[in-house]
């Protein structure tokens, strides 16, 4: 990031519904401030996206729809390729606890933005441009319980990537070149991993898959803010 990107953003746009990512992908591009909206409408396709393209801003939809991680995994698996990247979650539901779902060494240049059929966009813009320049907004706080009870919570920030990425569909081969790690430390991370989500596995138990469905279940409740008693 330097300062010229400051003010000419690329900007990785990640958003299940078609409708409102072309919608709002325009209404993006037409500002100052924007130089290029890149798309996507999933995490596998953001993580391929970032491989050759330069990107300045990551904007995720905190709930990218059924079977997926949700946006703030699918940033810290983000980070894990382009360190310090700055996140701007965008969602209709509710992020109570953000700092104790994302690490704190990963907490600078992470911001939310509550979708809104009233949205100001040039205030959108500003959000943007803070969050660029190091700021941090982690929106409101409904009480809900902190992560940190769960299985997801008990898990180290490595252990929390590598999962994102073998949700998102990678073998521990790609996961390593993805993260710049030997082969034998994503085996290592992922088998730490399968033992806090999977703690007594049934005889014959496929612990990938069932570790992974159960980080996406965590995490899917994690983005499932809706309003509570």
């Amino acid at each position: 990031m330097t300062a010229a990107t400051a003010t000419h953003l690329r900007v990785l746009y990640v958003e299940d519904d078609p409708v409102l990512r072309d919608l709002f992908a325009t209404k993006l591009a037409k500002l100052g401030i924007i130089r290029a909206v890149m798309p996507c409408a999933n995490a596998r396709d953001a993580m391929s996206m970032i491989s050759g393209t330069e990107v300045d801003v990551a904007l995720l939809d905190l709930n990218l729809g059924a079977g997926q991680i949700n946006g703030i995994d699918l940033g810290l698996a983000l980070r894990a390729v382009l360190p310090d990247l700055p996140i701007v979650i965008f969602s209709q539901h509710a992020v109570p606890r953000v700092e104790n779902v994302v690490p704190a060494k990963e907490r600078h240049s992470w911001s939310f933005v509550q979708k809104h059929g009233k949205l100001d966009i040039a205030n959108f813009a500003e959000v943007m441009e803070k969050t660029v320049a190091g700021g941090v907004d982690f929106g409101p706080d409904d009480g809900r319980e902190s992560p940190e009870a769960t299985a997801l919570g008990r898990l180290s920030r490595r252990q929390r990537q590598v999962m994102a990425l073998a949700a998102a569909g990678y073998d521990a081969k790609a996961i390593a070149e993805r993260l710049h790690m030997a082969h034998v430390s994503v085996r290592r991370e992922l088998s730490q991993a399968y033992r806090v989500l999977v703690p007594e596995p049934g005889e014959g138990t496929d612990l990938r898959t069932v570790a992974v469905l159960e980080f996406m279940r965590l995490s899917a409740g994690n983005a499932e803010m809706t309003s509570r008693p």
